[in-house]
C-alpha cells in the first residue's frame, strides 16, 4: 500500500452510518445490469449487484470478507523509524451511474478494525479503530479523477491499557483533480501530518511507542 493510499484511509472524521435504503420495488422486479458494462465497473471484490433504478443505474456493493493488511509501512516516521500498520478493512455502499453507464457517485462506508501501529525498533504497539463515510461526486461522468471527495467519520488511537493517544474527528472535503482541501472542519492531526507536513501533530503517538 502506498503512503498516499494509507494516509487517505486514516484521514477520518465525524459522521454517521451509511444507510443503504432498499427500493420500494421488489428485488425480483428489478432489471439487472452486467457490472462489467459500466464505466468504470465496480470491483469484483465488492460483489456488485447492479440494476436499473429509474433513470439511473445503481449498484449495491459490499465486501464478502475484510481486506487484511499486516505490517504495512505507514508513512509515519518517529525519530527516523517508520511505524508499521496492520488492520482489516470492510466496505458497504452504493454506486450510481447515469443511463449510459457512466459513474456519477460513489457513496460507501469503510470500517477498519483490529488496527495497530508498531514501532519495529522498540516493539511497542498502539491500537486503533476507524469508521468513515466517503462520498465521491464526479464532475465528469465516468472519470474518477474529477469532482470532489468528502470523508467523515471517527478515528481513535489508544494504548493497550486503554489510554487514548489521539483522535481525529470532523469533515474533510477535497478537490480530487488537484488534491487541494476545499473544506476542513474540527480536529485532524493525521491530515496535519500527511498533507501539511507537520510532524508535531503525531508527537503523542511517537512518544507512546518510543
Amino acid at each position: 500500500m502506498t503512503v498516499r493510499r494509507f494516509s487517505r484511509l486514516i484521514l477520518v472524521v465525524t459522521g454517521g452510518l451509511v444507510l443503504i435504503v432498499a427500493l420500494a420495488t421488489p428485488a425480483s422486479a428489478r432489471t439487472p445490469v452486467d457490472p462489467s458494462t459500466l464505466n468504470p465497473p465496480p470491483p469484483d471484490i465488492l460483489n456488485p449487484v447492479c440494476y436499473v433504478d429509474g433513470s439511473h443505474i445503481s449498484c449495491d456493493v459490499a465486501s464478502a470478507e475484510p481486506e487484511v493488511v499486516v505490517d504495512d509501512p505507514s508513512g509515519i516516521v518517529c525519530d527516523g523509524t517508520e511505524l508499521l500498520a496492520s488492520f482489516s478493512r470492510s466496505v458497504v455502499g452504493k454506486r450510481t451511474y447515469d443511463a449510459d453507464g457512466n459513474l456519477l457517485q460513489r457513496h460507501f462506508r469503510e470500517s477498519f478494525d483490529g488496527g495497530t501501529f508498531r514501532n519495529p525498533d522498540t516493539g511497542r504497539v498502539a491500537l486503533w479503530r476507524q469508521h468513515d463515510t466517503v462520498i465521491d461526486n464526479l464532475a465528469v461522468p465516468g472519470d474518477l479523477a474529477t469532482g470532489t471527495e468528502s470523508t467523515s467519520g471517527l478515528w481513535r488511537v489508544w494504548l493497550p491499557d486503554g489510554r487514548t493517544i489521539l483522535t481525529d474527528a470532523g469533515r474533510l472535503l477535497f478537490d480530487v483533480a488537484t488534491g487541494e482541501a476545499i473544506n476542513v472542519s474540527a480536529h485532524h492531526p493525521f491530515d496535519t501530518y500527511y498533507r501539511l507536513g507537520d510532524p508535531s501533530a503525531l508527537a503523542p503517538l511517537c512518544a507512546a511507542l518510543d
